[in-house]
């Protein structure tokens, strides 16, 4: 069982007046109730620098969380097909950032609400 900050994204994705750190401590409690891990956004994440990923790690194996699944949102939809390449290599990337963080999934997110992209 893993818990996610839904709450708190825009104070740490976009506000930046939360870190992630400051999510990790404020949930820490929840270990206690049987949630043994917290799902990571890569919108929460400072820097991809290894030395901040290590951090990262640490912080949730230090309050006794793993960190079971990151959560990306490429967008796949984008009309435009360079871009759409750039996004299948950055989707690379979250693969390994994945792994770098321990993550045994990776949650993707993508269907930018584009009218006119049909389900087909």
């Amino acid at each position: 069982l893993a818990a996610f900050p839904k709450c708190y994204l825009q104070e740490i994705c976009i506000d930046r007046s939360m870190s992630l750190f400051d999510w990790i401590r404020l949930a820490a409690p929840l270990a206690r109730t049987g949630v043994t891990g917290l799902e990571i956004y890569d919108g929460t994440l400072a820097s991809r620098d290894p030395a901040y990923l290590q951090q990262v790690r640490r912080a949730h194996s230090d309050v006794g969380f793993e960190i079971p699944m990151l959560c990306v949102s490429p967008d796949f939809t984008h009309p435009d097909l360079a871009f759409r390449s750039d996004q299948a290599a950055a989707m690379k990337a979250n693969l390994d950032l994945a792994a770098t963080l321990g993550c045994t999934t990776c949650r993707v997110l993508s269907g930018q609400r584009r009218p006119e992209v049909t389900r087909a």
